[in-house]
């Protein structure tokens, strides 16, 4: 199901403007350290112009990086793989002004090793990085003096480190991820339900209302749910609570929030919902719970719906949840002096 606080699907581990940032560092650096190094006593000074202007288009693109992180125009990670490895020229070109085989720009190459082995998955890093080890063993080509200055072994070492490199850093990424996931899920998940807590559910709400389409908002609890925990326990009560859950879960929309915001109270936040949109949703959800397997010496539960419309009833997400709260307690007033 489509993570209700993200409605366009992206990805919240996504790190494109922490990846604009460290590009534009990366880039800045190399450019000014390779200039530096061009203009540094005993450096080959054959290709000097195009050293030097190669140097600055790293800086040039230091900066275009450093715009998208500033405007937040980030790319796709499909994107931004494109854009790394169509920097291989440059670097082949940079390997070549700053003298070949004795160049002395190898090292930088680490920069751009660690760059895609933390930024993109193992499907799009590998590639990368065989394509810039291949950038490094580009003067076996063209220079004569490669085997003279054992440029095979340093290029097979190259490939090695920068290997290694890689592994390691992709293994610490997922353990990473890893740990943010079971963080996000302490943060945003209801312990005994799995479905998104209060603080997720306020989030959502408050997304929801800015929409330009507006939203509704559906809360819903069970008649009588303190006779189930006093008359059986608190752990059936606790098993209805997750049946309901898992039952309601199955037929919300994608993009809903489903979320647990009391004790056995429900709610839905239905992102672009009108009054008959909300009739499905209410409808659906009665059907789901009326058809749960409950625990044994449970039957069944009653639930009472009400809901709330923006900007039909309020624009806020504080006057939603009121309008929505004080017509469930009316409904429930109602249900009991029918009895």
């Amino acid at each position: 199901m489509t993570d209700a606080r993200y409605p366009t699907g992206e990805d919240p581990r996504d790190e494109g403007r922490l990846a604009d940032l460290t590009s534009a560092g990366m880039w800045t650096t190399a450019g000014v350290a390779g200039a530096a190094m061009f203009l540094l006593p005993g450096s080959p000074q054959e290709h000097l112009g195009p050293g030097l202007a190669i140097a600055g288009l790293a800086v040039g693109w230091g900066l275009v990086s450093l715009l998208l992180y500033l405007t937040r125009r980030t790319m796709s990670i499909g994107t931004r793989a494109l854009v790394t490895a169509a920097t291989a020229p440059l670097v082949v070109a940079a390997i070549w002004a700053s003298g070949g085989a004795s160049s002395f720009l190898g090292p930088l190459l680490i920069l751009t090793a660690l760059f895609i082995a933390y930024f993109f998955p193992p499907r799009l890093a590998w590639p990368l990085v065989a394509l810039f080890v291949l950038v490094f063993a580009t003067p076996l080509l063209y220079d004569p003096a490669a085997l003279d200055v054992t440029y095979p072994a340093r290029a097979f070492a190259f490939a090695v480190a920068i290997a290694g490199a890689t592994f390691a850093m992709q293994r610490l990424k997922r353990r990473l991820l890893r740990a943010e996931a079971r963080q996000r899920v302490m943060a945003e998940r209801d312990p005994l339900t799995a479905l998104y807590n209060r603080r997720s559910f306020d989030a959502a709400l408050d997304a929801a209302v800015d929409r330009p389409e507006g939203a509704a908002l559906i809360l819903f609890d069970f008649d009588e749910f303190k006779a189930i925990n006093d008359d059986h326990g608190h752990p059936v009560g606790d098993a209805v609570l997750r049946t309901v859950a898992s039952a309601c879960d199955a037929v919300v929309r994608n993009g809903d929030c489903l979320a647990r915001i009391g004790g056995d109270e429900f709610a839905v936040v239905a992102p672009g919902a009108r009054s008959a949109g909300v009739a499905r949703i209410v409808a659906a959800l009665e059907e789901a719970i009326a058809d749960a397997q409950f625990p044994d010496g449970i039957p069944s539960v009653r639930a009472s719906f009400a809901w709330a419309v923006a900007p039909v009833d309020t624009t806020t997400a504080a006057g939603l949840l009121d309008y929505a709260d004080q017509r469930l307690l009316y409904r429930k007033r109602l249900s009991k002096t029918s009895l």
